[in-house]
């Protein structure tokens, strides 16, 4: 998927601009993390610092109805954690999501043309969007990463007219990769389930 994204902004770029010209960021809901099912999915920095988010292991939150709505996560949206250690590092949510809001050391970033969701998706998860995040962080005490900031990332804008194909391709891409990470999760599940049953012997 990487490959054919770099080929396609070869090919298809005809600008370049800075990311928060061409994007809408938002700053994620203060709440305390809680195991039992009282609301919805809450993903936060621990969730996606992994090399895939296991929605069978990220906490519930409480929250209001009209601020769910704020803080509800879609398919396309990407997040980026603003602080710490794992600073810049980033998750496009996919298709099949429990509901699920984002908490406040994340940062939503989307697209003002939702046609660009998986080309941003895409650019903001990469390892050149890292590279530059943690390059530029600051902060004394630990990494800083704000929408100030990631909004400084230049970026390739392809013309829209191939972001059709391009979007037809990589949702396929990601479905199996999704279909995937939903099935380890699954093997992850009976894993421990085992492990527990085999500790109580």
């Amino acid at each position: 998927m990487r490959a054919y994204f770099k080929e396609y902004t070869a090919n298809n770029t005809v600008t370049t601009g800075k990311l928060k010209d061409y994007s809408v960021m938002q700053y994620g809901y203060t709440e305390t993390a809680t195991s039992e099912p009282i609301g919805p999915k809450f993903l936060r920095i621990t969730d996606i610092a992994q090399s895939y988010i296991d929605w069978n292991g990220v906490p519930y939150c409480p929250i209001a109805k009209e601020k769910h709505k704020k803080y509800i996560l879609s398919e396309g949206d990407v997040v980026v954690a603003r602080t710490g250690a794992t600073v810049g590092y980033a998750k496009m949510i996919g298709k099949n999501i429990p509901d699920s809001v984002f908490a406040s050391f994340l940062v939503r970033i989307r697209p003002v043309d939702d046609e660009y969701k998986y080309y941003f998706g895409l650019t903001i998860t990469s390892a050149e969007f890292l590279e530059f995040i943690q390059t530029n962080a600051g902060g004394s005490a630990q990494p800083q990463a704000n929408p100030p900031l990631l909004g400084e990332y230049e970026l390739s804008i392809p013309n829209k007219q191939s972001l059709a194909e391009f979007n037809a391709k990589i949702v396929t891409f990601l479905n199996v990769i999704e279909c995937n990470e939903a099935e380890i999760s699954k093997l992850n599940e009976v894993r421990d389930t085992m492990v527990t049953l085999l500790s109580r012997r």
